[in-house]
């Protein structure tokens, strides 16, 4: 349905690391600094009139071209750091993940190598330095730094065969918006608004980033409400600083289990996607991460 090319980066920090409690901004703020040092060209501290803009790897990547609705949509998405402990001692290991999607898949090479050199440099405001050991996808070792990048085929997602009850539970903030606001309280909460925005984010990406798949959404919005919700979530509050708009931006969200209940066979194939693409605003930095548990 979707080109994805989920990527597993495993490290060792050299110097002590404090993670923030949501460390997808981190890494994104990091990686994107070098990133776009690493590929642009003309050094315009903007990509808006860029005359390389359409085919530089940083702005179509990063930047989504900078056009509407597409920097909500773009085509990568950052997996938060499996560690329960958020400090990293010099010489300890840990792991983040990254998924890439659609045409975003050729930019590896460049990807990769900007991901080695932020671990160089270092993450946080501290620059904590640590050394890139190896990207996976699955099981194969697709780079490794001053080694050739390896052959890579993006494999399809499988569909979870889902029982009449599903788990969803979140690891990181859900900031889905509803009627122009982000949903904050989980009693407005419905199957239909989790479903739902999850079937549009697939078909965004899809339309921004690869071929454009149909998705009947009168169909699937009949199904979603005929399936109950019933939540275990707590609000999680969550600020970043950005530094394009220069001030200090709210990212509250939900955490916790969102568990449905009903004939969910057409939607087993959508949420397992959605667990490489997330649910809701700010999925790029990590947000709306979810984990598939069946009872």
């Amino acid at each position: 349905m979707l080109p994805l090319l989920p990527l597993h980066f495993e490290l060792q920090q050299h110097e002590n690391l404090h993670l923030p409690e949501h460390a997808g901004s981190m890494l994104r703020g990091s990686f994107g600094h070098t990133f776009k040092r690493l590929a642009c060209i003309t050094k315009q501290k903007e990509c808006t009139g860029c005359p390389l803009s359409q085919s530089c790897a940083y702005s179509q990547v990063f930047e989504g071209v900078i056009n509407s609705d597409e920097q909500s949509s773009l085509p990568y998405i950052i997996h938060m750091p499996k560690e329960a402990n958020r400090f990293i001692a010099a010489g300890q290991t840990w792991s983040f993940g990254m998924t890439l999607v659609g045409k975003a898949i050729n930019q590896l090479p460049i990807i990769a190598y900007a991901w080695q050199k932020t671990c160089e440099e270092g993450f946080s405001k501290d620059k904590s330095q640590a050394e890139l050991i190896a990207i996976y996808h699955h099981d194969q070792i697709v780079y490794q730094p001053n080694k050739p990048l390896a052959t890579h085929t993006p494999s399809p997602v499988q569909a979870k065969p889902l029982e009449s009850v599903v788990h969803l539970d979140f690891v990181s903030p859900l900031r889905i918006q509803h009627n122009n606001y982000i949903v904050l309280n989980p009693e407005e909460l419905t199957a239909s608004i989790v479903l739902i925005t999850l079937a549009k984010r697939v078909q965004r990406l899809a339309e921004l980033h690869a071929t454009p798949i149909h998705l009947d959404i009168t169909q699937l919005l009949a199904a979603a409400q005929q399936i109950s919700i019933s939540t275990h979530l707590k609000r999680s509050t969550m600020t970043r600083y950005s530094n394009r708009q220069q001030r200090l931006m709210n990212l509250d969200g939900l955490i916790g289990r969102i568990s449905l209940t009903g004939d969910l066979s057409l939607f087993s194939e959508l949420l397992s996607l959605g667990e490489l693409v997330h649910i809701g605003k700010n999925a790029t930095m990590g947000l709306g991460q979810y984990k598939i548990t069946l009872v």
